[in-house]
């Protein structure tokens, strides 16, 4: 999907044999303030300073990286739950 969509979008969860994927765009008044936020890209978001753009998740996932090409885009992960443990409650 070129350009911003009108609302933050979420993809489909994918997995490899360690982490749970997913990654988020977001609408160009909302990356604004991503910019403002990361100081321009320079340092990943903490949970709160994520979900304070609006962007919803159950607990544990993490801000691990940008999509450099467009930083509208948050990539997140978090541990797959191991056998026999859990997972995160929502929040």
């Amino acid at each position: 999907m070129p350009g911003f969509p009108d609302s933050i979008c979420y993809s489909e969860k994918y997995s490899d044999q360690q982490f749970e994927y997913r990654h988020v765009l977001l609408p160009k008044d909302v990356a604004a303030r991503l910019v403002h936020l990361t100081q321009g890209g320079q340092r990943l978001l903490e949970e709160q300073e994520w979900r304070s753009l609006g962007v919803q998740g159950s607990r544990g996932w993490v801000h691990y990286e940008f999509h450099k090409p467009e930083m509208h885009v948050l990539l997140l992960r978090r541990p797959l739950p191991m056998p026999g443990i859990p997972a995160a409650e929502p929040a």
